[in-house]
């Protein structure tokens, strides 16, 4: 018999419900009842996680509990575990910017869920890794341990691992901010600026095209012409998104938008800034044999 104690009977609890549903689906009805139960002591608040027949198991069902533990481990300790990390060695204290920077966490460490490619020193599946290897000997030997030394000790290599998580996370969220304030930046000014152009067409095909509504090509000297100083803010851009001031200082009416992807990422800045004033194309209007139009 194998017993898993913990302090906090909350946390037993989730460990006890989860293995229990696990072993009964894995195991058929009835059988999970005679492997895993709970005890609760009223007077401490602790309680205990008691697994027996676990020297009866094959191995791949052992390791099937033992993979339930460290799932409900990372559930329950990940985002406790990157709060510490904000608030001991970073020394964040606001909770909304906390709660922001661990979202961003799982963003970028949880697999399926990163929206672009972040390079870590480890992915996800090695740090679970580290956490089941950390379980596994007390499952397959059937020893009895302390769940909170299990934490306190054994895994605090996996917990403090997770600080380059959170320096990346703290990263993202800060140019997410910078990111913001930029977009909201552009809309304050299309709200008081006067448009230079009714409407212009916009080419994204490696970089950034612009046409007038006679099809004739814009030239960055006439581009340049009309930027405005609260949108020089090109420098801190990636090359193919610094046309984004000008065209914020030309603040046309309607911006027909053709995109080849829609996913790009300046076509999104393009709509989060502008809004209704896009109108995407489903192809190009425009005939580039045009002298005109090639600007020629």
């Amino acid at each position: 018999m194998l017993t898993i104690d913990f302090q906090d009977s909350h946390i037993g609890e989730s460990f006890y419900e989860q293995l229990r549903h696990s072993l009964s689906i894995l195991g058929g009805k009835g059988k999970s009842e005679t492997i895993v139960d709970y005890q609760y002591n009223r007077k401490n608040g602790t309680a205990a996680l008691i697994l027996s027949g676990l020297q009866d198991l094959h191995l791949d069902k052992k390791h099937h509990i033992i993979a339930i533990l460290t799932n409900v481990t990372v559930a329950t300790y990940f985002s406790k575990w990157l709060e510490e990390c904000l608030r001991e060695s970073f020394y964040y204290e606001d909770k909304e910017e906390i709660q922001s920077i661990v979202e961003t966490a799982k963003l970028i460490f949880f697999p399926g869920l990163e929206t672009k490619m972040i390079l870590l020193p480890f992915t996800f599946y090695q740090w679970q890794q580290e956490i089941y290897k950390q379980i596994s000997p007390f499952i397959e030997e059937d020893i009895s341990f302390s769940f909170d030394s299990l934490i306190a000790f054994r895994l605090l290599n996996a917990k403090e691992k997770l600080l380059d998580v959170v320096e990346i996370a703290i990263d993202e969220y800060k140019m997410e901010l910078e990111y913001q304030s930029m977009v909201q930046r552009c809309r304050d000014v299309l709200k008081e600026q006067k448009s230079k152009v009714e409407a212009v067409y916009v080419h994204l095909k490696d970089g950034v095209e612009f046409y007038d509504e006679e099809k004739k090509k814009l030239s960055l000297q006439q581009i340049y012409k009309w930027l405005h100083a609260e949108t020089a803010f090109e420098k801190s851009l990636p090359y193919q998104e610094r046309m984004i001031g000008p065209l914020v200082s030309m603040a046309p009416n309607k911006i027909y938008l053709f995109a080849q992807d829609i996913e790009d990422d300046l076509y999104h800045t393009l709509r989060n800034i502008f809004e209704e004033r896009i109108v995407l194309m489903n192809r190009w209007p425009f005939d580039f044999s045009d002298k005109k139009i090639r600007g020629l």
